[in-house]
C-alpha cells in the first residue's frame, strides 16, 4: 500500500477517524476517572495522575491481571521474559536509540542473582507485592526509576497503591485494584465503541 492509498477510500478514512476519536476518548476518560477516584484531590497529585507514566503503570497492572500473573512461578516467568526482552534491546543499538534508552539503564534493569530471588520471595509471601526498585526495573523501558518513584508515591496518595516499608528498607508496592480496573473498563468501552462504529 502506498502512502497515498490510505486516503483514497472515503469510507475507510471515516472509519479510521472514528478510531482516532475513540483513542482520544479512551485516554481522556481514563484520566478523568482516575482523577475522580483519587482520595486526594490536591492539584499536584492530580497532575501526576494525568502523566503518561501513570497510564503506563496502570497498563502494567492491567497486564498482570489480564495475563493471570498470580503465583511465584508466574513471576519467575515474568522476570525471565523481562530479562530476555532487555537483553534483546541491548543487542539492538538502533532500537535503543529510537526508544531513547542507554545500555547502562537497560543493564541496571536486568533481574540478577540478587534481585530475582527477592522479587519471587516477596511475591510468594504476599501475592501481588513488588518492591519499588523491582517495579522500576519492570517499567524501565517506559519510564526512569525516579519517574516510577514519583508516580508510585502519587498513586499511593490517591489510594490506588499501598506503599509499605519493610524491615530491609525497601518499599513494598501493592495495587488496590483501582488502576487496572479503571483501565480495563475504559478499554472495554472503547472496544465496544469501535465495534459499534464499524
Amino acid at each position: 500500500m502506498s502512502h497515498e492509498d490510505v486516503f483514497a477510500d472515503r469510507a475507510q478514512l471515516v472509519a479510521d477517524l472514528n478510531v482516532i476519536e475513540t483513542f482520544r476518548w479512551y485516554r481522556m476518560i481514563f484520566t478523568e476517572r482516575l482523577a475522580a477516584a483519587s482520595r486526594d484531590q490536591d492539584e499536584g497529585i492530580l497532575e501526576m495522575l494525568r502523566l503518561e507514566a501513570t497510564y503506563q503503570l496502570a497498563e502494567f497492572y492491567y497486564g498482570l491481571k489480564a495475563h493471570g500473573i498470580d503465583t511465584e512461578n508466574d513471576v519467575e516467568k515474568l522476570a525471565d521474559a523481562h530479562n530476555d526482552y532487555i537483553e534483546g534491546l541491548t543487542n539492538d543499538p538502533a532500537k535503543m536509540r529510537r526508544l531513547g534508552l542507554s545500555k547502562d539503564r537497560l543493564l541496571d534493569a536486568m533481574f540478577t542473582a540478587d534481585t530475582r530471588p527477592r522479587l519471587v520471595e516477596i511475591w510468594r509471601q504476599q501475592p501481588g507485592a513488588i518492591d519499588q526498585s523491582n517495579l522500576a526495573r519492570l517499567l524501565t523501558v517506559v519510564m526512569s526509576a525516579e519517574t516510577c518513584r514519583k508516580v508510585v508515591v502519587a498513586c499511593a496518595e490517591a489510594g490506588f497503591l499501598e506503599r509499605k516499608d519493610t524491615i530491609y528498607g525497601a518499599k513494598l508496592i501493592v495495587s488496590t485494584g483501582v488502576l487496572e480496573r479503571t483501565l480495563g473498563e475504559c478499554l472495554r468501552q472503547s472496544r465496544h465503541r469501535i465495534a459499534g462504529l464499524s
